[in-house]
């Protein structure tokens, strides 16, 4: 350990520390240490550096060594480059201080927004002059102003650009005289027969008014081209719908161009009839996800618009056109939302189950009103039943009301409007019966699709509940229950299929609008077919598929609908069935599928669809949806294994296997550059 140096003799301690070597002193002494060989400074001796050999090592006689690299010591951080330092930053500190100060005077003299379009627009990024790299380098913690760096960043706009007014786009202008405008005046009636939202002789009034097509309400201008763009689509012949679909898409775009003001100013009844008019002509395309949120968009703008009538009742007494108007709307509205919700399992915008008692169902008379009203108080009973079946367990005792619900309104129908039960025999369902009206028809499907609903969840609910039952009684009770449920469920299938023959075809619309209800109960039927091929029933339900891939492929043949693909999938969903039937009443068949014939061999693959459909899949018209539409459910994955195991391409699109192009909208520039 070194020694502590003792003062010498004469000195005090005051005296050495006066008499202590000079900075030169000691950065000689540095560069002595740093330079001295390893030996030396490890005994801490004094080193006078010489090469190759240093004097005390080659008195005592040691090998003298170097280090291969020496080290250094810095200069250190002086108290003189501190000092430094707090200068320059003193000095940016009152320097950005001065420019605030500068700035503020300005604004006091002159108003910022009369100086800053002129004065920036026009002029480069201001720039912070005289400040050194070297500086900011040292000034990490100092930023600057905010309006400074978004001006070095992007380049303003000026402010009449910034101001300037939406403007509307019309791709297809309208004048009094043009034929579009008879077309909507003379088939509103058949254009809006499902789902009447207009009082008729109100439209009229409207539409024959001389400015009617210059009138610039954006309500108005909405309701006006939606409705003949649904015209044209109704009066277009089914061969050349594509053709003319083009047209058609022209009116709806003119509609769809006010939406954006809608949304902003749209407060009115107008409002929600324009969202509702679109919504309408979105239904009769594949594009369910631009529907579902129009819809959504309406239902809003309807509710908003209400309050404002009844705060004002005591000034304004509305008319009877005005509260029919209002009537129609609600329920229409109504009416889709509980059908976007039973059949693609999307929550209600209509969230209390009781908010449609206090708006009156339609007053007139006639038949499309009295099956509107119909459809109206089935669509309450829809509402509960999607407030069911969406939890995970739901309650037998409340599906078992909800099926005494249906039942109950369809004894309630009149007899020529009735759904009507066909018989197991298959000529029931000839084609030589007269077609009904298309609002019936529609009922008649909804009803069927209501009811097949809450059988198939009852059946998967009792299944769920025989599990953890031991007592064979109960097993018999829950097998009765889940029996009773299958046949139900079954004959609405048929019935939906058979339905079909009556369903008028002269619209493609119309009759896409319907397809889904039949290929829910398609899927339904191969479900029970492939599960029990051997079933009593088993043989209609074959023939049953078959008669509905005949009806699609006479729409092909006869008609010209644009339905290839949908008649291809339901021939595989027929041949699938075919062949498990044929598999079943086969006898001797090898126990190895590889060794079947190539007629049946097939009905391995019809074991893997039937445990899919009966245990996965949560409702057949979820799985139909998800090859007919765009918007995703809770059965779409079952629905994209199920085209694998058929063979059926699903597409990058967006839509299922089963939508032909015609029922696209980018087909027609509905669609934006990035998408």
């Amino acid at each position: 350990m070194p020694r502590r140096q003792s003062p010498p003799p004469g000195l005090s301690g005051a005296e050495m520390a006066n008499n202590s070597p000079s900075p030169l002193s000691k950065r000689t002494r540095g560069q002595r240490v740093s330079k001295a060989c390893t030996r030396c400074r490890t005994g801490k001796m004094r080193c006078d550096g010489q090469s190759p050999t240093c004097s005390a090592c080659s008195d005592r006689g040691h090998v003298c060594a170097y280090p291969a690299t020496q080290k250094i010591r810095g200069p250190g951080k002086s108290k003189q480059r501190i000092e430094a330092l707090e200068a320059r930053l003193a000095k940016m500190e009152s320097k950005f201080r001065h420019e605030s100060t500068k700035d503020s005077s300005s604004d006091d003299t002159v108003p910022r927004s009369l100086e800053e379009p002129q004065s920036v627009a026009h002029a480069s990024p201001p720039r912070i002059d005289h400040i050194d790299a070297g500086s900011l380098s040292d000034l990490s913690d100092v930023a600057f102003p905010f309006h400074r760096q978004i001006s070095q960043r992007f380049t303003l706009w000026q402010g009449e650009e910034c101001t300037k007014r939406l403007e509307r786009a019309a791709l297809s202008p309208l004048t009094a005289e043009a034929p579009e405008m008879w077309l909507a005046e003379r088939f509103l009636n058949d254009v809006c027969a499902e789902l009447p939202f207009l009082h008729t002789p109100w439209f009229v009034d409207q539409i024959k008014h001389p400015d009617a097509a210059n009138n610039p309400d954006a309500g108005w201008q909405g309701v006006m081209n939606a409705i003949i763009a649904s015209t044209v689509h109704f009066k277009t012949l089914n061969s050349s719908f594509r053709e003319v679909a083009v047209y058609s898409w022209c009116f709806f775009r003119n509609a769809y161009a006010v939406l954006p003001e809608l949304i902003v100013h749209g407060d009115g009844l107008g409002a929600a009839q324009a969202a509702m008019a679109m919504a309408l002509f979105m239904r009769q395309s594949a594009d369910t996800r631009t529907t579902s949120r129009l819809l959504s968009m309406a239902v809003h703008m309807q509710q908003s618009a209400s309050p404002r009538v009844i705060t004002t009742a005591a000034y304004h007494i509305p008319s009877l056109g005005e509260r029919e108007n209002r009537s129609r709307l609600f329920w229409a509205a109504f009416v889709l939302d509980m059908e976007m919700t039973v059949n693609t399992g999307l929550l209600p915008v209509h969230h209390h189950a009781e908010q449609g008692a206090t708006a009156g169902l339609p007053i007139e008379s006639g038949q499309r009103n009295m099956v509107f009203r119909l459809r109206a108080e089935l669509a309450r009973i829809q509402q509960r039943i999607g407030t069911v079946v969406q939890l995970n367990t739901p309650k037998l005792a409340d599906l078992f009301a909800l099926e005494s619900e249906v039942e109950a309104w369809c004894l309630r129908v009149p007899l020529e409007f009735r759904p009507r039960w066909f018989s197991d025999q298959l000529e029931s369902a000839g084609s030589d019966e007269s077609p009904i009206d298309v609002s019936v028809a529609m009922l008649h499907l909804v009803y069927y699709n209501s009811l097949s609903l809450v059988s198939w969840v009852s059946v998967r609910q009792s299944t769920a509940e025989m599990l953890p039952v031991e007592s064979p009684r109960d097993i018999d009770s829950i097998n009765q229950r889940t029996s009773r449920h299958k046949s139900v469920s079954r004959a609405a299938a048929r019935a939906a299929i058979r339905s079909m023959a009556r369903f008028p075809t002269q619209s493609f619309t119309e009759l896409w609008r319907a397809l889904c209800y039949p290929v829910a109960a398609s899927i339904a039927l191969l479900a029970v077919i492939c599960k029990e091929p051997t079933h009593a029933e088993a043989q209609g339900d074959l023939s049953l598929l078959s008669c509905f891939v005949g009806f699609l492929n006479r729409m092909v043949r006869d008609e010209g609908c644009d339905l290839e693909r949908m008649r291809d999938g339901m021939s595989k969903f027929e041949k699938v069935a075919a062949d498990a039937v044929g598999v079943a009443l086969a006898s001797a068949m090898p126990v190895n599928p590889a060794l079947w014939p190539l007629s049946i061999a097939s009905g391995h693959t019809s074991k893997t669809i039937a445990t899919l459909l009966t245990c996965s899949c949560y409702h057949p018209m979820y799985a139909a949806q998800a090859l007919m539409g765009n918007t995703p459910n809770r059965d779409t994955e079952v629905a994209k294994q199920l085209a694998e195991i058929l063979g059926l391409s699903w597409g990058d699109t967006g839509y299922g296997p089963f939508v032909p192009d015609c029922v696209i909208p980018a087909t027609y520039g509905f669609r934006y550059s990035s998408i």
